[in-house]
């Protein structure tokens, strides 16, 4: 069975091609390719009627081109990581430099290799794998604390995703090096691990307050390394840390506070409970666990739903306008707060998935709803990007001054997103990819094409605005359309591994990475599905 389908770069250059050019090249199956048609009349299979096929080849050329399209923001963005910081940890494409903000560990040269992998940029590739070899990841700058979630879901992820690919042993050799690395920091009373360590001087960062997601975000990761080396030593780690948030007591069922202190095991019953920063990730890594044990871990799949059901009757709200979101809970289970960020819009691509893989088929409308509103914190910024932070309000629905007629989408045209009763309070959009995640899965799931038509005009805004000559930069203020005075010195390495592989995956056929036999890390690195 065919698992992964890679179009090769001569075939996708030619569809470029012929976008741009309007001429007729050979397309890559063979044959001739019109611009406008796709392939030519002659090479039709016997029976087929000219006009469904004109139909058919032109949305297949339309998705082509797509994918063309977001290959081609790939090769931009890594030529200028690999033109001017090519082994550092980030690109800084403003001053055209690196930088070595994660402990000098090639942070996006190593959390892209298995995006360079499935959209087949083979020298691209090659040349990071090499490199790869370079790296010494048992050591940081002195000084450094490496933190441990960061570095699990970026590097370890990174290595192991390209070697689920790939399969050479000298990523998965890389991979064990970089968990034992970091399996020192599980030396805690609780088995949870300390939030950084100095690779140096083997000292922990003082605090001992740890959140729920770098406690719960480390399982994927270490379970895989644990099947692929026969090192149970790594599932253990993964399995106690777990255990001590699961039997932790918190007051609300379903639903964790967001800090625990690693040396106690008790949790910070004064922080709030949400979906956003410091949490959102525990929760996915619940039903991901699920998933990545082939089902037969059924206590994962129990605390997943309870999970949301917890997250509808506390977390879920709509404004007078029918948008739908999840807030946060304050100090103590107290005040709700209408607060949402772009690190929770990757909630209706987990329901998504859980609907799939649970026939939890109710979760789907509220999954719809929820991409819905993270898609429109696009839509309707003055550049298309969506903010880093936003609230909801109660407008008075009978102000409808700035609305425009009813558009052919059946979206009801406001001005700006103040009249859909969202004030943004963080205008930052520095490259993230939670909602482009979120409409992948929901394609995937639905087959519905209105989420790879939201997915292209992101993609289209991120081209407009945060497109630079050496890169992608981070963008300060969406409200704002001059760029001008607006850009960050920042393309963090997620924008390679997840929004931009999200979207290349959005416009690809099911069969690249198909999600009955691989489940997506939260950094995006495709691990395969254990067998039975």
């Amino acid at each position: 069975m065919i698992l992964l389908r890679r179009a090769t770069p001569r075939g996708l250059a030619l569809v470029a091609a012929a976008a741009l050019g309007g001429l007729y090249v050979l397309h890559l199956f063979g044959g001739l390719w019109d611009p406008e048609l796709g392939l030519l009349p002659g090479i039709v299979r016997s029976g087929s009627r000219r006009e469904g096929w004109r139909h058919a080849s032109a949305q297949n050329a339309t998705g082509q081109q797509r994918l063309a399209a977001v290959r081609g923001a790939m090769a931009h963005a890594w030529k200028g990581y690999r033109d001017y910081a090519f082994g550092q940890d980030e690109l800084q494409p403003l001053t055209r430099s690196g930088n070595v903000r994660w402990g000098n560990w090639s942070i996006s040269l190593v959390d892209a290799l298995d995006t360079l992998w499935l959209m087949d940029m083979k020298d691209e590739y090659a040349e990071a794998k090499a490199y790869v070899q370079k790296i010494d990841f048992t050591r940081s700058p002195r000084g450094y604390r490496v933190r441990v979630f960061e570095m699990t879901i970026r590097a370890l992820g990174g290595l192991l995703g390209a070697y689920e690919l790939d399969h050479d042993p000298a990523l998965l050799a890389k991979a064990a090096e970089v968990g034992s690395t970091l399996a020192a920091a599980f030396s805690s009373p609780t088995g949870l691990p300390y939030p950084s360590i100095d690779l140096n001087s083997r000292r922990y960062r003082s605090t001992t307050r740890l959140c729920i997601a770098e406690g719960g975000t480390l399982q994927l990761e270490f379970k895989k390394l644990a099947q692929l080396t026969g090192n149970k030593t790594y599932a253990d780690l993964a399995d106690r840390a777990y255990e001590a948030l699961e039997a932790a007591e918190r007051p609300i069922r379903g639903l964790y506070p967001t800090f625990i202190d690693v040396n106690t095991g008790k949790y910070d019953l004064g922080s709030e409970y949400s979906l956003g920063g410091g949490a959102d990730s525990f929760y996915e890594y619940q039903l991901k666990q699920h998933i990545l044990h082939n089902h037969k871990r059924p206590q994962y799949g129990a605390q997943y739903a309870a999970a949301v059901e917890a997250v509808k009757a506390h977390l879920v709200r709509k404004n007078r306008d029918g948008l739908t979101f999840v807030g946060s809970i304050g100090r103590h289970g107290g005040a709700y707060a209408h607060r949402m960020g772009h690190l929770a819009c990757f909630y209706p691509g987990l329901l998504a998935l859980g609907a799939q893989a649970m026939g939890r088929a109710q979760d789907l409308p509220l999954a719809k709803e929820l991409a819905r509103t993270c898609y429109l914190t696009y839509k309707h910024s003055p550049t298309g990007l969506g903010p880093e932070g936003f609230v909801f309000y109660d407008r008075d629905p009978a102000d409808d001054s700035s609305r425009a007629p009813d558009g052919s989408d059946g979206e009801q045209r406001v001005a700006s997103l103040d009249d859909l009763g969202i004030t943004v309070t963080d205008a930052n959009y520095i490259l993230r990819p939670e909602t482009l995640e979120s409409l992948f899965v929901l394609h995937r799931v639905t087959g519905d094409p209105v989420y790879r038509e939201w997915g292209w005009d992101i993609f289209q805004a991120i081209e407009s605005h945060a497109r630079v000559e050496h890169g992608y930069a981070a963008y300060r203020d969406i409200r704002s359309p001059a760029s001008r005075g607006n850009l960050d010195n920042s393309m963090e390495s997620f924008f390679l591994a997840e929004t931009l592989k999200y979207l290349y995956l959005l416009f690809a056929p099911p069969d690249v990475l198909p999600l009955d036999r691989f489940v997506l890390t939260t950094e995006a690195h495709p691990l395969r599905i254990m067998p039975n």
